[in-house]
């Protein structure tokens, strides 16, 4: 059905989240993205129905079971996106020096009153502050507030159409709206059942907003890890805070380039993928990756180097969203994203090594099993190893390993299931899912057998094994080398 090749086991480093929507929600099509290299499926929670997600989620781990590999589901929270309400007419033109009201409510007659789904909205601005509209396509300026009337008068300052239920962005304006809302909510009861691997919290302001995440998925017993997604200023001004709260981060440059000027947006993405690296926290790079692959079996050499630059910035995981969720070439999109990953990661994985050399530790990641991950990297580079195992219970050893962007490929064995879907974000990581594991000598019997069943090894090839710490013996690890006969 397809031509696009499987991405080879354990070659490609750099994970491949993909957003699964109506081009891309069938079996075939979830198959065909799989074994074309994607790691992680996202359900975008902005649209479709709680059916729909358990139903693509149904078959994600169907498929999983079908490979014989774990595959991971995102939940990617809606999160207080401000859209306008109904414009009379469905539309209207917004020329330069116009002047436009918003309010609470607007007569059905008149497209120079706007309102939005947050009635608060006009109460909240003050003269001087910018309001964009339809993704920075227009743009006005806060003439004034009538606070007791609930009214805002706004004039153009850059022209274009507005459209009904379009996006609005207030790149300089505190809101009093929740980071989670009711829809968010009501969908974090829906992975209650569904247990998804990670869940992602949309604009992000600060690290009380994770927090209130984490407790939120405490009180329902949802385990997923957090993922912070960074779109708005706001959360620049506390990303160490928010690094420190969270399980890792997407920069999502979407709304980021529409909050911020969109020259600044480069330079924005590189603090925060050198941060991740500082922190020890996984990251994601989203949106337009290869946008035009929505409706061409190719990409611009624009995108292929935007690409291949996140990856020389130390990304973890790059995301494909309309490309893969309503694109035409689903499936070529994931393909060619995996052959610039790999074109990428042979230039840049060494010079990403030597920046985590005097890296912090993660809070749950110890001293002992910081130094001890160092010990295996540098044996595997000075024996230049063929494998390098790690036996683990709670990934957090995986996390240490990614970060120091070896290249020798990791197997990550695990008896956990939820543990093996997680570490499906780490750079370099191949998560291997077993019910038994046993000792030391087992694991390393498991992980000769394995890379030997998919000829990653050879005779004379030397084999690392790292054992973490595991909850049978907390305080224990170990580092083994083999040599195949």
């Amino acid at each position: 059905m397809y031509e696009v090749p499987d991405e080879p086991l354990a070659k490609v480093r750099t994970k491949i989240v993909a957003t699964v929507g109506p081009a891309s929600s069938d079996p075939a099509t979830l198959q065909a993205l799989a074994r074309a290299g994607v790691d992680v499926f996202r359900l975008n929670f902005s649209h479709g129905t709680h059916d729909d997600h358990s139903a693509v989620l149904e078959r994600v781990r169907a498929l999983e079971t079908e490979l014989g590999r774990p595959i991971a589901v995102l939940q990617d929270l809606s999160g207080p996106k401000l859209r306008l309400g109904p414009i009379a007419g469905d539309s209207v033109d917004c020329h330069r020096g116009a002047r436009f009201t918003l309010a609470a409510d607007a007569p059905a007659d008149d497209p120079t009153v706007l309102t939005s789904g947050h009635r608060e909205l006009p109460g909240e601005l003050s003269p001087g502050e910018t309001v964009l509209f339809a993704d920075g396509n227009v743009a006005m300026s806060v003439l004034d507030v009538d606070r007791e009337a609930g009214r805002a008068y706004l004039e153009v300052t850059l022209p274009g159409k507005l459209r009904s239920r379009q996006g609005i962005n207030l790149p300089n304006t505190a809101l009093s709206i929740p980071a989670l809302t009711e829809k968010d909510l009501a969908d974090l009861n829906w992975a209650i059942e569904a247990r998804p691997d990670f869940i992602a919290m949309s604009f992000v302001r600060s690290a009380a907003d994770v927090l209130h995440l984490r407790t939120e998925l405490e009180a329902r017993g949802i385990t997923a890890r957090i993922v912070a997604k960074i779109e708005k200023p706001q959360a620049l001004e506390d990303l160490e805070g928010i690094l420190a709260a969270t399980d890792m981060v997407m920069v999502a440059r979407g709304d980021l380039g529409v909050e911020m000027n969109v020259e600044q947006v480069p330079a924005a993405q590189k603090r925060i993928l050198a941060a991740c690296r500082r922190a020890r926290v996984p990251a994601i790079t989203a949106t337009q990756m290869l946008n035009s692959m929505e409706h061409s079996n190719r990409p611009t050499r624009a995108e292929a180097t935007d690409v291949f630059n996140a990856v020389l910035d130390g990304t973890d995981a790059v995301m494909l969203s309309g490309e893969t969720a309503i694109g035409e070439y689903p499936v070529d999109a994931v393909g060619m994203m995996s052959r610039i990953l790999a074109e990428a990661e042979s230039h840049n994985h060494q010079a990403i090594a030597r920046q985590q050399d005097n890296a912090p530790t993660r809070p749950w990641v110890s001293p002992t099993t910081e130094a001890i991950v160092e010990a295996a990297s540098l044996a595997c580079r000075r024996l230049n190893a063929a494998v390098l195992a790690v036996w683990t219970h709670s990934g957090w050893t995986a996390l240490a390993l990614s970060k120091h962007r070896h290249s020798t490929p990791t197997l990550a064995i695990t008896s956990e299931r939820s543990t093996a879907r997680a570490m499906n974000i780490l750079w370099g990581v191949t998560p291997v899912h077993l019910n038994e594991i046993g000792d030391g000598a087992h694991a390393m019997s498991i992980a000769l057998n394995w890379a030997k069943d998919r000829d990653l090894v050879q005779s004379g090839d030397s084999v690392v094994l790292l054992r973490g710490v595991l909850p049978d013996d907390p305080i224990r690890n170990a580092l083994l080398i083999h040599v195949i006969e």
